[in-house]
């Protein structure tokens, strides 16, 4: 059976391992969750206590597990150090990647995000017909870089006036940064475990950043995610980055109005598919195989 629990830790605890299972232990409650059933977790603040065995027992069971700052943003990823049987053939093949064959993967991935930024344009009544125009002229490698271009444009249509920035208190801003922030754990965690290093990307080269090859992945996801946030946001108008608007965000993992392979699915289903498809790609140097996320415009009013 497939994980899909989402726990998020906002209050001190104690949390520990008893025969197997998560136990979160507060001033007047005692909780217990199965690990096999615990797809992500998030420890939200600094109030919580916890041993090398609780950590050891979320890698072992493949736990996307996030740590978040004072002000509730995500800043560390736990990632399992013991990979798969078949590690060290995924790393020697993600070594020995051509610069052919990452600049052809990096072009169909741009098309991929430009796609569905147009979908979420369209599905607003937004200006779509401007990024239609880019998509099958991105060029190998994006040397016209019409993924900056679209992005203007594209922003600019879905949230005016909004300025897109990692530390801005603009609640769009940190409602969008948490989410990308959950989706890339996600693709981190499956990167990790199918025996890839996420630090060696595609296209994102930062020496400083170890999730190089997430941040690759994450982008066709993006808009995805944007057209749920805005939905959200829009249902609730919040202001800041409450208790309720997490949550919400949390849920939006689990709604099925995303496309894989033609079949309707969830973001947290689908970071799987999408990484063991991923896989195929590496290994067999293949990129026709490549299959990528899109949004089932049809039911999004079904789902927010």
């Amino acid at each position: 059976m497939a994980s899909w629990k989402s726990i998020r830790i906002t209050k001190p605890c104690k949390l520990k391992i008893e025969q197997g299972n998560l136990v979160i232990i507060d001033n007047s409650h005692k909780f217990k969750f199965s690990l096999s059933d615990t797809d992500s977790i998030i420890f939200e603040g600094n109030q919580f206590t916890l041993t090398a065995s609780v950590l050891s027992a979320l890698v072992k069971n493949k736990v996307a597990t996030l740590f978040c700052d004072k002000y509730y943003m995500p800043q560390a990823i736990l990632l399992p150090y013991k990979q798969v049987a078949l590690g060290v053939e995924v790393l020697k093949a993600q070594i020995s990647w051509k610069s052919e064959f990452k600049s052809s993967l990096w072009q169909l991935i741009i098309e991929s995000k430009i796609l569905n930024q147009s979908e979420v344009l369209e599905y607003f009544g937004k200006d779509f017909e401007y990024m239609d125009r880019y998509i099958g002229l991105v060029a190998i490698n994006d040397k016209y870089n019409f993924e900056a271009k679209s992005a203007r444009h594209y922003w600019k249509e879905l949230f005016p006036k909004l300025k897109r920035e990692q530390d801005s208190l603009d609640v769009r801003n940190q409602a969008l940064n948490y989410a990308y922030a959950i989706c890339r754990s996600m693709l981190a965690r499956d990167l990790s475990v199918s025996g890839f290093n996420s630090a060696l990307g595609i296209w994102h080269d930062n020496m400083l950043n170890p999730y190089n090859l997430a941040d690759d992945l994450i982008e066709p996801f993006r808009p995805i995610i944007d057209i749920a946030i805005k939905k959200i946001i829009d249902n609730i108008e919040e202001e800041y980055l409450s208790s309720e608007l997490k949550r919400q965000i949390i849920l939006l993992f689990d709604k099925e109005y995303i496309l894989y392979k033609n079949s309707l699915s969830t973001i947290r289903k689908v970071t799987k598919l999408y990484v063991i498809d991923f896989k195929r790609v590496v290994m067999s140097k293949n990129i026709t195989k490549i299959n990528f996320p899109t949004i089932a415009r049809d039911k999004i009013d079904e789902c927010f």
